[in-house]
């Protein structure tokens, strides 16, 4: 089956090619973020970096280790919680980090 003139192999191809430049994207900006916080050592840079980092890179790695592991029903689990988590971390970087 075709879509767009592509088969479907090549658009595994894009949607893996996409990934893994959303990944090294998400790795850079954490490590931006890293940076950053040993330079001013404040925790909301600190939690800054360790929720790009679970939103992007540690939540794909969660993904690829969750197909070996995870039934198919529950698949998105284990990545919508590491999102939530880094989330999380990027509200408390944002909200209560500056607070205290």
């Amino acid at each position: 089956m075709e879509f767009a003139g592509l088969s479907d192999e090549m658009w595994v191809s894009v949607k893996i090619t996409v990934h893994l430049a959303q990944t090294g994207l998400g790795l850079f900006i954490a490590t931006l973020a890293l940076v950053g916080y040993r330079r001013q050592r404040t925790r909301s840079m600190l939690a800054l970096a360790v929720g790009i980092s679970l939103l992007t890179f540690v939540s794909y790695l969660v993904t690829l280790a969750a197909v070996r592991v995870v039934p198919p029903v529950a698949l998105p689990i284990p990545s919508t919680l590491t999102e939530s988590v880094g989330l999380l971390s990027i509200l408390y970087a944002i909200v209560l980090a500056r607070r205290g």
